[in-house]
C-alpha cells in the first residue's frame, strides 16, 4: 500500500507534459488508424519494412513465435522504434519539399534547362533546311531550327519519363522513403534527430515507463510476449514517434506564425 502511495505522489508530481497528453488521449486503435488513413504510401511501407527487418515476415496465422527480454531491453527497443518515426515524418517533411521544388523548378524550365543534353544555350545556332526521312518511301525538306527543337522538347520529355519510371521502380522495390535516407548519408540522417526538443524526449521516457508499468514490467525483470504482441507494439511505438514529430511540427509552426 506504501509503494501504491508514493507511486501516485510521483504521477502528481511529474510536471505536465502536453505531448504525453496528446498521445494518452487517442486509443492505440485510433492513432493507427488514423495512420493508415493520412500518412502516404510511402511511409507506410517504410514502417512495415522496419518491422519486417527486425521480427521477419512469417505469416502469424501459420507460425507463433514468443520472445523473452528483460524490461530495460523492452524499453530500449521502444524508445529506438518512436526515435525511428520521429525520424521518418523528418525526412518525409524533407524530402516532401524537394520534390516540390523541383516540380516548381521543372514548370519554370530551370531544372531541365540546365541539363547539358536538353539545353539549347551554349550550342551554335542551326539554319537551313535538312532532309527528314520519313518512311523508306517519304523524305521531306523541314527548317532545321524547328527540328532541332522539336528533338530537344523529345528529349526533356523522355528524360520525365525516365525519371517517373525510376521513382516508380524505386517505390516497388520498397524504397521510396527508405531508399531516399539511405542516400543521405551519416551526417545527414543524424540531422533528421538532432532537432528533437527536450520536452519530446521526456514525453517518449514517460509514454514508455506508463506502458511498460500497466505491463507490470521493468528493470532487469524478465517478461515474455508472443511475436504478434510485439509486432504491433513496435508498430504502435514507430507510429507515436511519427505522431509524437507531427505536433511538435504543428508548435513550431504556430510560434513561427506567431500564435499562442
Amino acid at each position: 500500500e506504501g509503494s501504491g502511495g508514493e507511486a501516485g505522489v510521483g504521477a502528481l508530481a511529474r510536471p505536465i507534459n502536453r505531448y504525453v497528453e496528446a498521445v494518452q488521449n487517442i486509443p492505440a486503435p485510433e492513432l493507427i488508424q488514423g495512420f493508415a488513413d493520412t500518412a502516404p504510401a510511402e511511409v507506410q511501407q517504410a514502417i512495415r519494412q522496419t518491422v519486417v527487418s527486425l521480427l521477419g515476415n512469417l505469416p502469424a496465422h501459420l507460425y507463433e513465435t514468443s520472445v523473452m527480454s528483460t524490461g530495460q531491453n523492452v524499453a530500449s527497443l521502444m524508445y529506438s522504434m518512436q526515435m525511428t518515426g520521429y525520424m521518418f515524418r523528418n525526412a518525409e517533411y524533407r524530402r516532401s519539399l524537394l520534390l516540390s521544388l523541383e516540380k516548381e523548378d521543372d514548370l519554370t524550365g530551370g531544372s531541365i534547362a540546365m541539363l547539358p543534353a536538353a539545353s539549347s544555350e551554349g550550342l551554335p545556332p542551326v539554319s537551313g533546311k535538312i532532309k527528314v526521312k520519313l518512311s523508306d518511301a517519304v523524305e521531306t525538306e523541314v527548317e532545321a531550327s524547328a527540328y532541332m527543337a522539336e528533338l530537344r522538347s523529345e528529349v526533356k520529355q523522355l528524360r520525365g519519363e525516365l525519371m517517373r519510371v525510376k521513382e516508380q521502380t524505386v517505390s516497388a522495390q520498397g524504397g521510396g522513403l527508405l531508399a531516399y535516407m539511405q542516400g543521405l548519408g551519416r551526417e545527414n540522417i543524424s540531422a533528421l534527430t538532432s532537432s528533437v526538443s527536450q520536452e519530446v524526449l521526456d514525453a517518449m521516457r514517460t509514454l514508455i515507463e506508463d506502458i511498460l508499468g500497466e505491463a507490470g514490467v521493468g528493470g532487469e525483470q524478465f517478461m515474455e510476449t508472443s511475436g504478434l504482441k510485439l509486432r504491433e507494439l513496435l508498430v504502435w511505438q514507430l507510429i507515436t514517434g511519427y505522431k509524437l514529430r507531427e505536433l511538435e511540427a504543428k508548435e513550431e509552426l504556430d510560434r513561427l506564425l506567431g500564435d499562442d
